[in-house]
């Protein structure tokens, strides 16, 4: 109940608080339709009207979406941001970035690229799932300042 609230709150944030992003034209989807949506998936792209899902968890989906059809100028609704999906917004040149929760680290790397951003709540860091530490992504770059070489890392073949 909680997250569908926070959702729908997000949703009505877009509409009314920033910019009227999806009054414009948002193909056929309703605010209401967005909302239930957007809690089924892990991400959401808008751009020129349309609208990109993707389902995958982590920072998967941002890399699938850079590679398959950029992220140029987009608006990204994400529910989680790290340092590491910043850089990845950063690199793949956001335009807009929206989100339920935040990190510190995160803000720093959007305002020094001059990324503009909303979200709900901010966090010092993003958790491990057992939430007894630093997200793994995290680590790898927590030392990285760099979209180029955070994409370079993220990509980087085992």
């Amino acid at each position: 109940m909680k997250r569908k609230i926070l959702t729908l709150f997000l949703c009505f944030y877009f509409v009314f608080g920033c910019g009227n992003i999806f009054a414009e034209k948002c193909g056929d989807f309703t605010i209401e339709e967005l909302a239930l949506k957007l809690e089924n998936h892990s991400l959401l792209i808008y751009k020129d009207g349309n609208i990109t899902f993707q389902d995958e968890h982590g920072i998967q989906p941002l890399l699938i979406q850079i590679k398959k059809k950029g992220l140029k100028n987009t608006v990204v609704v994400d529910k989680i941001v790290g340092k590491a999906a910043a850089l990845l917004m950063v690199y793949g040149k956001v335009k807009q970035v929206h989100t339920n929760i935040i990190a510190k680290d995160a803000i720093k790397v959007f305002e020094k690229y001059n990324v503009e951003y909303s979200y709900i709540e901010l966090v010092d860091y993003i958790q491990n799932n057992k939430k007894d530490g630093l997200c793994p992504m995290e680590q790898k770059v927590l030392n990285i300042n760099s979209p180029k070489k955070a994409y370079k890392i993220f990509t980087k073949k085992k």
